[in-house]
């Protein structure tokens, strides 16, 4: 066996290593983790791994959305077909909630297709709307010990001849698993006074009512997918990451003994 070869034998050793402890040191829960961010199409150092309280994947399960929450009160919006078929998305919930504080629309759109969801900014002003700012915005989702605590977005504040509005989005997709749709949360709300009290009722509308209800607030499960397999199946499962860890080392252990 040639240098090379063994060599090819020792990586394969450890990153076939690597990945068994990664994964066997992973929270059990990994799977039900989405990525909210600001892309859609890759993670961005303001990514947060959050528990969905509904498949958004799945188009019944996101009919049951609340249509109530708190002191705000919503009513589905249908557009014409033509736009669903433009927009290309596998499922799409459009709502407006009203309070005394204010009115927000709220868009849910999931699709594997990453046009539909174009580049927002682009979006508004084919519309006729012209982008006066772009930003990301903060909101304080959670306390510690959660490491998750706070939740970016976008926000663009538009504005048509007199009227303005203030829009906040983010997308949602899983990081393990089997799914690669993609999720955008999109709310947007007129502005009355100015931008600053809109985006403040929004922020309001997204850290007390939304949030609470579209994820689920407790604390990631502590469990490793190790812990959990020894207690699901006892010894039985001692000895599969027992010998999990050692195939690999094993491996590792032949290529050392070639090259010496």
């Amino acid at each position: 066996m040639s240098s090379i070869q063994k060599d090819l034998v020792i990586l394969i050793g450890i990153l076939s290593l690597s990945f068994v402890v990664i994964l066997l040191m992973a929270p059990k829960n990994i799977t039900d983790l989405s990525i909210a961010d600001t892309e859609y199409w890759r993670e961005t150092e303001k990514r947060v791994m959050l528990k969905s309280a509904y498949d958004f994947t799945n188009k019944e399960n996101i009919q049951t959305f609340p249509k109530t929450m708190g002191d705000w009160s919503g009513y589905d919006i249908i557009f014409p077909d033509v736009i669903y078929k433009d927009l290309n998305a596998d499922i799409i919930l459009t709502r407006a909630y009203n309070s005394n504080d204010g009115l927000i629309w709220m868009d849910i759109i999931t699709s594997k297709v990453g046009e539909s969801f174009h580049e927002q900014r682009i979006c508004v002003e084919g519309a006729g709307w012209t982008v006066n700012n772009e930003s990301i915005a903060e909101f304080r989702i959670a306390s510690m010990p959660n490491p998750y605590t706070k939740l970016y977005a976008n926000r663009l504040d538009v504005s048509k001849g007199n009227n303005k509005q203030v829009m906040i989005y983010w997308f949602m997709f899983k990081k393990f698993g089997s799914s690669d749709a993609v999720t955008m949360i999109r709310l947007s709300s007129p502005v009355k006074y100015n931008e600053t009290a809109t985006f403040n009722t929004m922020k309001g509308f997204i850290e007390k009512q939304l949030f609470e209800t579209m994820y689920e607030r407790s604390l990631p499960d502590n469990k490793t997918v190790a812990e959990d397999i020894m207690k699901s199946h006892g010894k039985t499962g001692m000895l599969a990451i027992g010998l999990a860890v050692l195939i690999p080392l094993g491996i590792m252990f032949i290529g050392v003994r070639r090259n010496n």
